[in-house]
């Protein structure tokens, strides 16, 4: 969007404080160029004059310092922070130490949970979609997604939901190490996979998650907008969330701890009469309906101990106490 407003003022020239060995230095040079072919970028971190000059974080924050500019995450502060409205990652400094834990950073998203002294108080959360789309918390509904999602991070803070330390890898393949903070979505995420799980049948929801992993690389990668993102994208809000209408109620308690208290939905599959340990009328199936599909089964029984003898022959496996159960073969 800021690239695409300073293309309407005919100013084509970008530079951003992303470093050479982060993320956000792709992310910014790929989404620049596919909004402004014509756009000139400077990247400071690529400018071995810069590099020279400064060359690190303590050393820029020594020089703002040093030239009047000091600011509240200079020096002093054990790790850097990035955030927007979905969510905050703290970063870098004393956080590249494995040895340092969650327990040095101080949430701004919501609470320090770990910490004996923070109160927490259970609380039960409803949250309603409608075709995907997160409408209501708590019975309320909102004008715009924006406040939404900000009272979603207000509730999900109090708990301090969705904090993680993540070890991940980055687009070059190095691997990095961050504690993040999602309170927000991480609410909306509990209710729709709620959602999901009744909904939707097996293979669906397992198409869906292969997918979302493969999209939330794409997102990271930058690559939102190629075409392999999108089809994923529409593939997950055509065939999957536009099922998903109902309401969770979760009960939030500290950190990561919650229970789910109750699911609604005119859509869902799941049944409880269908498998029911009662006696009930008009049952969907009987024992003979499930005889008969057992003994279907026994075709692939057959063929798989034909297979497991046929590698216990070839020495992939060795002989068991019994030939029908072949024990893996030590190396």
């Amino acid at each position: 969007m800021l690239v695409a407003a300073m293309k309407e003022d005919d100013v084509n020239i970008w530079g951003d404080g992303s470093t050479f060995k982060g993320n956000d230095i792709e992310r910014f040079y790929r989404y620049g160029l596919l909004t402004n072919p014509a756009l000139k970028i400077y990247k400071p971190w690529l400018d071995q004059l810069f590099i020279d000059e400064l060359g690190g974080r303590a050393e820029m924050s020594a020089f703002m310092t040093q030239h009047g500019f000091g600011y509240k995450m200079s020096a002093e502060k054990a790790y850097s922070t990035d955030s927007n409205m979905l969510g905050a990652t703290h970063e870098a400094k004393d956080l590249e130490n494995l040895n340092s834990g969650i327990r040095i950073v101080n949430p701004i998203m919501g609470v320090a949970f770990w910490k004996d002294d923070v109160v927490v108080k259970a609380e039960e959360v409803s949250v309603r979609f409608e075709e995907g789309m997160p409408v209501a918390l708590n019975g309320k509904t909102f004008a715009n997604p924006v406040d939404l999602m900000m009272e979603a991070n207000r509730i999900g803070g109090r708990h301090g939901l969705g904090m993680s330390d993540q070890i991940e890898n980055r687009i070059i393949e190095a691997k990095s190490r961050g504690i993040y903070e999602a309170p927000g979505l991480a609410l909306l995420h509990i209710a729709y996979e709620r959602l999901v799980t009744g909904i939707h049948n097996e293979d669906t929801i397992e198409q869906y998650r292969m997918n979302g992993l493969k999209l939330g690389r794409l997102l990271y990668q930058g690559r939102w907008f190629d075409p392999q993102a999108i089809m994923l994208r529409e593939t997950a809000q055509r065939w999957i969330a536009s099922a998903i209408t109902g309401e969770v109620t979760v009960e939030l308690r500290r950190g990561n701890d919650y229970s789910l208290l109750n699911t609604e939905s005119h859509n869902l599959t799941y049944k409880p009469e269908r498998l029911s340990m009662e006696k009930v009328e008009d049952a969907p199936f009987s024992p003979a309906d499930r005889i008969g599909q057992l003994t279907m089964r026994n075709l692939d029984i057959v063929d798989t101990r034909d297979k497991l003898m046929t590698y216990t022959k070839t020495g992939l496996l060795a002989p068991g106490a019994t030939p029908v159960l072949p024990k893996p073969k030590g190396d």
